[in-house]
């Protein structure tokens, strides 16, 4: 298996039953103003039906995150979750 990092997913679209993640790498830091730029790292091409049950399995990991973290801590933590989906 390969395994990539990304920072964000930077743009999603959906044509002809597939859609396509577009994804990005930090490429700089202004230290005055901390803006951020992104550089183009990678593009993942799926069937619509994959990536509909990929979004259902995020929100089911998104959901078991929130209730691993405190209400006043919402975003502090870096909780480990996992979540496999059923083949």
């Amino acid at each position: 298996m390969l395994d990539l990092f990304s920072e964000r997913i930077v743009n999603v679209q959906i044509h002809q039953g597939i859609a396509r993640l577009d994804f990005a790498r930090l490429e700089s830091v202004n230290p005055e103003t901390k803006e951020v730029a992104l550089k183009p790292a990678m593009r993942v091409a799926m069937p619509l039906a994959a990536f509909m049950e990929m979004a259902d399995h995020i929100g089911k990991i998104r959901e078991n995150i929130l209730k691993q973290m405190p209400s006043s801590n919402a975003g502090a933590t870096d909780p480990s979750v996992s979540f496999t989906p059923k083949s």
